[in-house]
Formats: structure tokens, C-alpha cells, sequence
């Protein structure tokens, strides 16, 4: 059976531990965090076997199979990194890095040394997420021409965002769910992308509007946040008709409308742990198989994909200190 163990303690390792926890195929086996007290109410809450009070210990037990980065993405490099080096295989939460040259930096040294090495981007996994890609391919809306995608949260009560060191700024904690969307919809091959932004008195993005041009002439409009709320959907309009995902970051609906406006087929979200089964299932499946990574994303879309933010936050005049 496969032995998880998490670093960091926050709100996402909960829900990967409750998740791990109830998953008959796979043993939520340790967590680390910099405070042992709090390690250790996690290990008593899921009955896992070890607790640490730092990262070092983890990565040294070698009954450890695979560790899920949950700190923040300012320092998934070097936890990642620390994991690797230590021969674990490593699910990273997203975004996957602070930026295109880390990540890159990561999963040359996972191949050079064998190990799985994948990106925790939830969405790309989810049953509900590849109904809707089947459907586009499928055209039950036609060519698809626009799309417009968006997640906003009122955090800005949330230190670690604001700060650039931390590598803040809503871009890379929500808007790489809009940005994934589009990818799934319209592909990567972009011309051009407009910005607009609004930045915090410390020079982050708290605000940003991305409007993407590809070079078939299909466009998508984005936007992501931290002020306010937004409905996080995505719409993808088509030539005999239009489609909502309802939920970019945790897709829960999709409805199909006609041209008259009417809709023709609605999915709903089936019953799940927490969202966060598949992608352990996935990578638990790669490394039986082999597989350096997981076959929803590979290494290069995860760096196309950080590539894409490193271009927006350059358009938008996000430079953080460690660059």
C-alpha cells in the first residue's frame, strides 16, 4: 500500500489528509509541519502513524512513499527539492511553483533521478472536468470561437498573498484555475495576451483582468481576485451554442444551452470524498506504472502553464524579490 505522508499543516492538508484517510488504497501515514503540536492533533485526528515538527524528519523515514507538498507555492520549490533529494516521489500542490525557471529546474532533477513528480492541479483531474472536455470535443456547441472564465475571494486579509517575498498576488493563487480552463478549452497556442490590474500598495496583483488571443483568432477573457467574490464560472460560447461550467477551481455543474437559449443537458457533480481522490488515484497509478508523472498533466504543461503567469505578471509589472 502506498504511504503518504503531507508537509505543512494548513486548510489544504486537512483536506488531503480527510481525503487520504477515507481511501481504502492508500495509507495516510505521516505530516510534518514546523509546529509539532499541530502535527500532532493531525496524526491523532486521522490516525496516521507518524508526526514531525520539521520537514527534515519526514523526508528521512523510509517508510514514506510519497510526500504532497501543502505549504505555500513561495516555497514549493524547496520543499519539493527536499523531498526529491531524499528519493520520495512528490504530488505538489499548484501553483505548482513561483515561477517557469523552478519548475523546470524540479522536474529536470525528478527525471534525472526517476522519481514521479506531479502537479496537484485538482480540476484537471476531475470526472465532472473530462465530461466537459468530452463534450467540447464532441462539438455539442458547435466550433467553439470565446470563452470567458473567472474566480475571485475576498483575501485580502491574507498576509502571504500581499506579501512579494511570499510570491503574492492573486494570479498564481486563483487565477491559475481560470487559466487552466482555457487551456483545456482553447489549447496553448497564444498570440497575444492584454492585462489589466490593480496592485496592492506593495506591488501585487489583487485584481487582474487577462484577455488571451490565439493565433486561430479565438479569444479568451479572464479575470481573478482577491476583494471580492465572483460566481467562478466559465461560459464557452460556440457556433450552434453555449456551455457553463459552473465552478472553475471544483467544476460542480455543467449546462448545455441551444441557440434559442434553452437548455439541452445538464451534468451534476457526482458523490466524492473531497475532489482531491482523483489526482492521489492518479499518481498512485503513475508511480505502479512507472510514469514520471500523471497522464492528465505532464511536465511540459505544467511549465507551459507557469510560463503563461510568468508572461501575464511581467505584462502586469509583478516582479517578485527572489528573481
Amino acid at each position: 500500500m502506498t504511504k503518504f505522508g503531507i508537509i505543512g499543516a494548513g486548510d489544504i492538508a486537512n483536506a488531503m489528509a480527510k481525503t487520504i484517510s477515507n481511501m481504502s488504497d492508500v495509507d495516510m501515514y505521516a505530516i510534518a509541519s514546523r509546529n509539532l503540536d499541530k502535527a500532532e492533533s493531525y496524526k491523532e485526528k486521522y490516525k496516521m502513524k507518524k508526526a514531525y515538527g520539521s520537514y527534515e524528519e519526514l523526508v528521512r523515514d523510509d517508510n514514506i512513499n510519497v510526500v504532497y507538498i501543502a505549504t505555500p507555492h513561495s516555497f514549493h520549490y524547496e520543499h519539493a527539492m527536499l523531498c526529491l533529494k531524499h528519493g520520495k516521489h512528490v504530488l505538489c500542490e499548484k501553483a505548482f511553483t513561483a515561477n517557469a525557471r523552478q519548475a523546470k529546474e524540479l522536474i529536470e532533477y525528478a527525471r534525472a533521478k526517476n522519481l514521479f513528480l506531479g502537479e496537484a492541479m485538482w480540476t484537471r483531474f476531475m470526472p465532472l472536468t473530462k465530461k466537459f472536455q468530452q463534450l467540447l470535443q464532441e462539438k455539442i456547441i458547435g466550433e467553439v470561437t470565446y470563452m470567458t472564465a473567472n474566480l475571485n475571494f475576498p483575501m485580502m486579509q491574507k498576509e502571504r498573498l500581499l506579501e512579494p517575498e511570499l510570491a503574492g498576488g492573486a494570479l498564481l493563487d486563483v487565477g491559475i484555475y481560470p487559466l487552466t480552463i482555457a487551456s483545456l478549452v482553447m489549447g496553448d497556442d497564444i498570440q497575444n495576451i492584454n492585462v489589466s490590474v490593480r496592485l496592492s500598495d506593495q506591488g501585487m496583483d489583487i485584481a487582474g483582468q487577462y484577455t488571451l488571443l490565439y493565433k486561430d483568432g479565438r479569444m479568451a477573457d479572464l479575470n481573478s481576485g482577491m476583494c471580492s467574490y465572483s460566481d467562478g464560472n466559465a461560459v464557452i460560447y460556440g457556433t450552434k451554442g453555449f456551455m457553463v461550467l459552473e465552478g472553475v477551481n471544483h467544476p460542480y455543474s455543467i449546462k448545455v444551452y441551444d441557440s434559442n437559449k434553452v437548455i439541452v443537458q445538464e451534468i451534476q457533480r457526482e458523490h466524492q470524498i473531497t475532489g482531491y481522490e482523483y489526482e492521489v488515484r492518479a499518481c498512485v497509478e503513475a508511480i505502479k506504472n512507472k510514469q514520471l508523472f500523471c497522464e492528465e498533466i505532464s511536465h511540459e504543461q505544467t511549465i507551459i502553464m507557469m510560463r503563461q503567469m510568468d508572461k501575464i505578471r511581467q505584462l502586469m509589472g509583478v516582479k517578485y524579490p527572489f528573481e
